[in-house]
């Protein structure tokens, strides 16, 4: 798991717990949702500190009492399969109903043909709203064939940022920029600390779940643990 040359951070003890009962993102509006955890820089760096609540992206209904983490590489296939066949029919019945709180924890593997400049890419789309990065987020799993093989991948994952309603100016403003990056070293502590090896790997209220396992197995977790 690789981490940023420029700033190799440091994840707090008990950093994961906070994790699942952190805040919600604040709204794209700039609605301030009080003050978040934020992942230090291990050593002085002219790179800022970066708050958890930039590494994760969230959908929940009011209510949802049981919070499912998820950790995920957009170059991952079996992240891809689960995304594609698994997550919707939960999304629907576990998180649109109230019954559960779905956060994504994108980071980077170091395994996968553009898995950091996707993972960049999304991060910064994220930035103009929730909504536009959940169409990211699908764009990315749906076409990883495509932008994996291509030998320059800037110009495609700008057309998907686009797509999925981000403005390009800024979003290539952040794409270049180092704010991308840190997300993507902070992330990549933050796996690494909670004991994340492999993706997909999730954590249902804490409790560690590896692999993309088929829709029934993950249904019948769920309901146990929202009984």
């Amino acid at each position: 798991m690789s981490i940023h040359p420029i700033v190799r951070l440091v994840v707090p003890a008990g950093l994961f717990t906070l994790l699942v009962v952190a805040p919600r993102r604040p709204a794209a509006t700039g609605q301030d949702g009080g003050p978040s955890p934020v992942l230090a820089a291990a050593t002085p760096s002219p790179a800022p500190d970066v708050e958890l609540t930039e590494l994760y992206h969230e959908i929940a209904a009011p209510g949802a009492r049981v919070t499912v983490v998820e950790f995920s590489d957009f170059g991952c296939p079996y992240c891809g399969r689960f995304e594609r066949q698994t997550f919707p029919a939960l999304r629907k019945e576990f998180v649109e109903t109230g019954k559960v709180r779905w956060r994504f924890v994108p980071f980077v593997l170091g395994m996968f043909p553009n898995g950091g400049e996707a993972m960049k890419a999304a991060s910064c789309v994220a930035d103009q709203g929730d909504r536009s990065f959940w169409k990211m987020h699908d764009l990315l799993f749906q076409n990883q064939d495509v932008w994996k093989d291509a030998r320059d991948p800037d110009g495609l994952l700008e057309s998907y940022a686009v797509a999925a309603g981000a403005q390009a100016g800024p979003w290539k403003e952040c794409y270049r920029g180092s704010r991308a990056a840190d997300r993507m070293a902070a992330a990549d502590a933050l796996a690494e600390r909670s004991g994340v090896r492999s993706t997909p790997s999730f954590f249902i209220d804490g409790r560690l779940v590896q692999g993309a396992l088929q829709l029934e197995d993950f249904r019948r977790l769920l309901a146990d643990a929202t009984r």
